[in-house]
Order: C-alpha cells, then structure tokens, then sequence
C-alpha cells in the first residue's frame, strides 16, 4: 500500500471536510440560517394622547357633626375608627331639665284638654235647651270660649312637641353611613349648637380626584374611562368611569378638578387620602402611523431607528434594512411616528437586537391587526 506525504494528506482532507459541508448545505432547510423575528404591518389609526395624572381618593361625603342644642355631654357610644350605620347614635346631651320641662307641658296639654272638654259639654247642653231658655247671646259667649280654649289645647299641643324635638336632638345620630375620623369632645363638657362633636367620612361611594391642566379641558370625554394606580396595589391596573369634570379652572394653578369613580370590587379596600396615579386618554381628531415601542432602537447621538423587511410574507425568507424615525407622542406601548414610515410598511417588533443592514430575516408573524394606538 503506498503511503501519503504530508501534502497530499491536507489535500485529501481539505477535499472531504468541502464535501461534507456542501452536503450539509444541501440538506439544510431553506432560511435555516436566517434570524427569526417578529413583525408588525403599519397602518393608519386614530391617534390617542396619553395624559399622565397624580391625584387622590376622596370622599364623597365629609362632615363636621355639631348640635343644635345645648347641653353637657352625658353619654358618647361612638369614637374615632368606628363604622356607624346612619341614623345610629354618637352621643347625648343631659336631657334631665329638658325631659322635666316636656313632662311639664304634657301636664298643660292635659289640663288644656279636659277644659275644653268641660267648655264644649257646657255649649252641647246650651244648644239642646228648649228655645227660649237661654239667650243667643249666651251661647255665642260659650262657643267663643271654645274657640279660645281649642287655641289653648293647639299651642300645649305644639309646646310639647317642640321640647320633644329639642329632647330628641339632645341625641346626636350620624347623618350617614360611614367611618368616624375624629372626635372633638369629652364626657363633662358643655357644648353649644354649632360646636363641632365629631368628624364623619363616608366609606362609599368614594372618587379619585384629579387636577389636570386646563389645555386638555375641551378634549375631555365624559363618558370616556382612564386607567387608575394606586399606592396600595401597585401591581394592578383599574379601568374606571369619568364621574364628572368641573368647568372651573383654578387661579394660578390653570388647571380644572377630574373626578372619576374609584373601583369597587370585593378584594380592593381604598381609603380617603390614598394616593392615585391615573392615565387619561384624549382623542387628537387625527389619525397617523404609530409602531410598538419594540420596534425602536436607540442611539447615544439622539438617533431613532426602525428595521423595516423589505419583502415581507410569513415564512419566507428577506432582507432587512435600517429606517431612521422621526417621532412623536406615545401611548399604551405604542409610539406615534411622524415621518421616515408609510402604511404597509412591516417593521419588526422582537430579534431586532442586533440585526444588520441586509441581513436575511425570516419573520414568523406579521401582526396586521395589533392593538391600537391609544389602547390597552
């Protein structure tokens, strides 16, 4: 057997490893070698202006609870942190010389009762004399004085239930539902009608309150919803109602109040105070090309760039190249660009790390109908 020199061993081996690589390159699938991306195709879309905004929960209602009447503070059932029930009741005021004087006009309306009573006997039996037996002057005289004891029994009747109304507002009740945040008074203490008992805050309904500059102010949808953040579940997003917006812009500031209604849901507890971030869409009346903020690269010198697939189609293999940007307004991950881009154009949106001019691409999917701009 004859033996190779060193030559033609390289030679022989060089041979082989180029056979084995053009077999491979034969059995190789079609765009094996090309990065797999994700696409998304441009298109015309109204454009959404996202407002970010601070603000907070209030309550709907809040009240300083005062008397109306006088009193010493005999007894108080509620204190600070308690949920009351409307119509239950906070505290009360000695009643004793008042419940003595409505003990005493009682006794007044009976006494004006029975004489009535004896005055409208004695007219009955003048009227049922024969005629002629008594003058009509007599029995005009007695009818008289039932009109006036009548007037006597109506202003008894209305004296005790005027010092019943004063008895009954020696209780101070809670106007409504809701939390009790203060209280301002002790046992022992004399109060006076207006001097402020407690504080109230009620639990529901409760309303983010938010001051937004008064440029935005003609763009307000009412019926429109923003997304809302808060503090206490900064993991969650909530979608909440436009409640009102107050056409009133403040001095200085130049900014109106917002109020949108808090969510409710079971597993949410919110409270007066809590800080709120919210994320108020306005429509601009215009539409434009907007791409996912994905599809952006960057650059140190203040560049914008896109890459754009030249000949876009699932599954098939295509060139890349690289689209400068230039761009504006954004929202909801999406970006507004105002020039470098036409509808139709399909820019990818994921593997766009580090692609190359003219590098082969093979796009996976081509999103044609991705979220708008604008929504969530």
């Amino acid at each position: 057997m004859k033996t190779l020199n060193t030559a033609q061993r390289f030679l022989l081996i060089s041979l082989c490893a180029i056979s084995f690589l053009q077999t491979r390159a034969l059995a190789q699938p079609p765009g094996e070698d090309a990065t797999r991306v994700e696409a998304v195709r441009l298109k015309a879309q109204p454009l959404i202006e996202t407002v970010p905004l601070t603000g907070s929960v209030n309550a709907e209602r809040q009240s300083q609870v005062s008397t109306q009447v006088e009193g010493l503070v005999h007894r108080i059932t509620a204190d600070i942190g308690d949920q009351v029930q409307q119509g239950d009741l906070l505290l009360e005021l000695d009643p004793e010389l008042t419940g003595i004087d409505r003990d005493r006009a009682r006794a007044e309306l009976k006494s004006a009762e029975a004489e009535l009573q004896d005055r409208q006997r004695r007219l009955t039996e003048a009227q049922n004399l024969e005629s002629g037996a008594i003058a009509a002057s007599d029995i005009r005289t007695l009818e008289a004085q039932v009109q006036i004891q009548e007037s006597i029994r109506d202003a008894a009747r209305a004296n005790v239930a005027r010092l019943e109304a004063e008895l009954e507002r020696h209780r101070v009740r809670a106007p409504y539902s809701g939390i009790i945040s203060a209280r301002h008074v002790d046992l022992g203490e004399w109060v006076s009608p207006g001097d402020t008992l407690v504080d109230m805050v009620a639990i529901t309904p409760l309303r983010v309150h938010f001051q937004v500059p008064q440029r935005y102010y003609p763009r307000v949808d009412p019926s429109a919803n923003m997304d809302l953040r808060f503090d206490g579940y900064p993991n969650r997003t909530f979608n909440a109602a436009i409640h009102r917006t107050v056409p009133l812009s403040e001095n200085g500031t130049r900014t109106f109040l917002l109020r949108v209604t808090a969510p409710t849901d079971d597993d949410v507890t919110l409270i007066p105070g809590m800080s709120a971030s919210g994320a108020l869409r306005l429509n601009t009346g215009q539409t434009g090309i907007a791409v996912p903020r994905d599809a952006l690269i960057r650059y140190p010198d203040g560049r914008v760039t896109v890459w754009v697939v030249t000949e876009p189609a699932v599954g098939e293999v295509s060139a890349v190249r690289e689209q400068q940007v230039q761009t504006g307004m954004s929202s909801s991950g999406w970006v507004e660009v105002r020039s470098g881009l036409e509808t139709g154009d399909v820019v990818i949106t994921r593997g766009n790390e580090a692609l190359q001019e003219g590098q082969r691409v093979l796009p996976e999917s081509i999103d044609d109908h991705g979220s708008a701009f604008g929504e969530q």
